[in-house]
């Protein structure tokens, strides 16, 4: 009887704990519906156009970056202008050298698609980090065209939750700010990578 009792407690705390963790965000139309997007993990999903090379453009240009919805956590509008700025620059510094020649340009379009802040708080002692109450997550679009007829090379969509081990859970946007940092640098090792065959 106390076998069944433990598993049953087992069970439910599971259940519990899954069921508070942050769900990836869905796909919402910021990058083109005729866009066929791939699922790579639980978080990303991706789509890269037949025969498409960053080398084949000499130059990038990395539009405004749009988002963060604004009725997301009740965000300052100078916190969300710091957080567009932070994947602006992530952006720029990771495509700046494209390693192509010629008169064609990339144009990348990204959007902060979801956020929602820490509650740093919940996220002091370990004890209370146990069903992710106070984690936060965000999430991003973002998508390549050709600047001479349009055609989308390369898309990326990606989620980042908080983590239990990181510091980011100790501010109310670290998980956000640490997420637009690393979307960059991301995105390019994507649209570079190689697959073998």
């Amino acid at each position: 009887m106390l076998n069944r009792t433990a598993c049953v407690v087992v069970l439910a705390a599971s259940s519990l704990l899954t069921a508070c963790g942050a769900d990836t965000v869905a796909r919402t139309g910021f990058i083109p519906k005729s866009v066929p997007m791939s699922k790579v993990d639980g978080d990303t999903s991706s789509y890269k156009a037949k025969g498409f090379e960053l080398s084949q453009f000499g130059k990038v240009v990395v539009e405004p970056i749009q988002g963060p919805p604004t009725d997301e956590g009740k965000i300052d509008p100078k916190d969300m202008e710091n957080l567009r700025a932070r994947f602006q620059t992530s952006l720029q510094k990771s495509l700046e050298a494209t390693g192509g020649k010629g008169d064609r340009t990339l144009v990348v379009r990204a959007s902060i698609t979801a956020l929602k802040p820490n509650k740093p708080l919940l996220n002091a002692a370990p004890q209370t980090q146990i069903l992710k109450r106070g984690y936060g997550y965000a999430a991003c679009e973002i998508y390549a065209t050709d600047g001479k007829d349009g055609q989308t090379m390369a898309a990326w969509m990606n989620t980042q939750d908080t983590q239990r081990f990181g510091t980011e859970k100790l501010s109310e946007l670290g998980t956000a700010q640490k997420a637009c940092e690393e979307w960059g640098p991301a995105f390019r090792a994507f649209i570079t990578e190689t697959k073998s065959k």
